[in-house]
């Protein structure tokens, strides 16, 4: 029962309320409950078996979310909020850490959500007989424990600041799964998590289709029916198809299309920022790019501008390090473009260079390869380009299959564990095949450090040595962009350029 004094307040703030409603006029309804959302992707999902499917896209993180989940979410300034667990305690050396997880919550195929789910899901990427891309990035986490059916203990290898971050991760290594399916072998095209939405049917090429989970646990927020994505590779098409109304949602990184959607009313604009990078790798396991001579003079022929203008037309911001829009480094040693000095450590060098690259068949990957071409030209090196599709690219990467490729430092809330990962010398993830003691050594403690300023110093140190060592060119920093029928409500942020469909909903 109200003390007098709180109940005298509460009449007060009542009776204001009251008036102000009435001088406003009619109270707005809340979100409509219903209606199919159709979003359009650029490119099909590999799967979602975290070991089968590999590493999640855009397009494949897209669909993700509405089916699975993390054990926490995150909050727009990177703070843990509780989701799939509620409560969460560290040892006092940082070392161990246990979850309390959300009670009554089930999995589509009506099993309970436990702890053998978020035990299985971990310990099986971090066996290294699975071989699972994800497991690198969370390599410091030594395993998971069943503590009792509502209960998980993580142990760590050493303190480790970004755990929190990858415990709320919509990518493969967060997202946790049905234990049941996996060991099934029908997660990948059949998946089954908690999440608010459950699978459909999947058309390869074509979309996939998913509908609304009559059981989630946070029910209320949920207002759609169903999400249909559609696969919509051409950039023109799925603009086309936006503005016809066949789609109410695109995501794209092609420059053109966001400058023409960017001036027309009739559609809304959801755009953010966001770290890491879009660059291209240098194998320096190959041929004339294990001479750190080539890959110098490639990064001095290199116009980073100039990819920003052609392809992005100014979408995206410039960058000399992965971690802009987190901390900044000051300076770094980035090569700028300087084609005379290109020239001459090629003159050092003394033999001619003719390297190829693979790329993908879109029209940024054709881009990406034609500008490149044009600019090596220019200083005496023949590019030859080999244009592949989406899936071929990233296994040639992993099975070092390539001389030079474009590829991506994802974004997050802490991309320490991708710099770790990319430039460790044992690691699984060093798709450059780049090591140096020097390099090692700043790694290890970067990882290990237990203070914020300590980690970033060292992640600054590491850019310097990677733009010395040329073996990664930037094509410039991460800015997303998303375009919707204005009826299209309640948009997330675009979290690492993801368009959550989740809790939106269709006034309409």
């Amino acid at each position: 029962m109200l003390k007098k004094t709180q109940a005298s307040t509460y009449l007060s703030i009542s009776a204001a309320v009251a008036l102000a409603a009435a001088l406003a006029g009619p109270v707005q309804a809340g979100p409509k409950k219903g209606g199919t959302l159709t979003v359009a992707l650029e490119t099909d999902v590999r799967g979602f078996d975290a070991v089968k499917g590999g590493v999640l896209g855009v397009s494949g993180e897209t669909v993700m979310r509405t089916m699975t989940e993390p054990l926490l979410g995150m909050s727009r300034d990177w703070k843990p909020l509780p989701k799939l667990a509620t409560e969460w305690v560290s040892s006092d050396d940082q070392k161990q850490i246990t979850f309390k997880l959300r009670q009554g919550v089930k999995h589509h195929d009506g099993n309970d959500f436990t702890a053998t789910d978020v035990a299985h899901h971990y310990n099986r990427i971090l066996d290294p007989k699975n071989k699972a891309r994800s497991r690198s990035f969370i390599s410091a986490i030594k395993g998971a424990t069943v503590v009792d059916a509502n209960t998980v203990r993580f142990d760590l290898k050493h303190a480790w600041l970004p755990f929190m971050a990858f415990m709320a991760t919509t990518s493969m290594s967060g997202p946790i799964p049905s234990h049941r399916a996996v060991a099934a072998g029908t997660q990948n095209r059949h998946p089954v998590g908690t999440g608010p939405f459950v699978f459909e049917k999947w058309a390869g090429g074509d979309r996939i289709t998913v509908s609304r989970n009559p059981n989630y646990w946070n029910k209320d927020t949920i207002h759609l029916d169903k999400v249909v994505f559609r696969i919509l590779p051409d950039t023109q098409t799925r603009y086309a198809s936006l503005k016809s109304g066949e789609v109410d949602v695109i995501w794209t990184d092609r420059g053109n299309t966001i400058r023409r959607a960017e001036k027309d009313k009739d559609l809304a604009v959801h755009k953010a920022e966001g770290a890491g990078a879009l660059i291209t790798f240098f194998n320096t396991r190959k041929g004339p790019l294990s001479d750190q001579r080539v890959r110098a003079a490639l990064s001095h022929a290199w116009s980073q501008n100039a990819i920003i203008k052609v392809t992005w037309k100014d979408t995206v911001p410039f960058v000399k390090h992965p971690y802009t829009g987190q901390f900044d480094c000051g300076g770094t040693n980035y090569r700028d473009y300087d084609p005379a000095k290109a020239k001459a450590l090629l003159a050092e060098y003394g033999k001619p260079v003719k390297i190829s690259m693979i790329h993908t068949t879109t029209p940024r990957g054709r881009e990406l390869g034609e500008v490149l071409q044009q600019l090596y030209k220019k200083v005496g090196v023949e590019l030859v380009l080999k244009p592949v599709d989406q899936n071929t690219l990233v296994k040639k990467v992993f099975t070092k299959d390539y001389e030079i490729s474009g590829w991506r430092i994802a974004d997050g809330a802490d991309i320490g564990p991708q710099i770790f990962a990319l430039h460790f010398s044992k690691s699984s993830y060093n798709l450059t095949g780049y090591s140096s003691p020097d390099l090692d050594k700043l790694a290890l403690g970067m990882r290990t450090a237990t203070e914020m300023k300590v980690r970033q110093n060292r992640l600054c140190r590491m850019a310097e040595i990677m733009n010395e060592s040329g073996h990664i060119q930037y094509r410039g920093g991460r800015r997303y962009h998303a375009f919707a029928q204005k009826y299209v409500k309640d948009v997330p942020y675009l979290r690492r350029g993801v368009f959550d469909a989740t809790t939106v909903w269709l006034d309409k």
